[in-house]
């Protein structure tokens, strides 16, 4: 499949230990393109995601969510339903070693593009009870 571009909302939401949830949306354009074996989305964050300057890639395998982050803020977290992957968070402020655990994964390109993911995401050090983070991806028409 050819790379097409698209406009997208990105709506993610964090739900830390506490139970306090930190919402954001999203809207840019992004590139999408499909080969026989993965899909690929790519956008630019903003400053209302708080990352400004920095490139998402979403790669869809099998059924596993990569989401690769390009800046000075890198990072790479793998979700896997039922499992939980080691992901290394590079910072300014340091390298922060991340568990993820993949609860619900929706990749659907078939009319709009729709991905839902549903992850338990562990910081190193910061106890043992993991935030909850929900992200959706809609395609907008037009």
């Amino acid at each position: 499949m050819e790379k097409q571009t698209l406009m997208i909302s990105v709506y993610s939401s964090i739900k830390d230990a506490m139970g306090e949830i930190n919402e954001m949306t999203l809207f840019t354009e992004a590139t999408y393109r499909r080969d026989a074996k993965k899909a690929y989305l790519m956008y630019n964050e903003s400053e209302v995601s708080g990352m400004e300057g920095t490139k998402t890639l979403l790669t869809l395998e099998s059924d596993r969510v990569s989401i690769r982050r390009y800046s000075e803020n890198s990072s790479l977290l793998k979700i896997e339903l039922g499992k939980w992957n080691e992901n290394i968070y590079n910072t300014p402020y340091g390298t922060f070693l991340i568990k993820t655990n993949g609860e619900h994964i929706t990749w659907d390109d078939k009319d709009l593009l729709r991905i839902d993911l549903l992850y338990s995401l562990e910081v190193e050090g910061e106890g043992s009870v993991p935030s909850e983070v929900t992200i959706k991806i809609e395609q907008k028409r037009g």
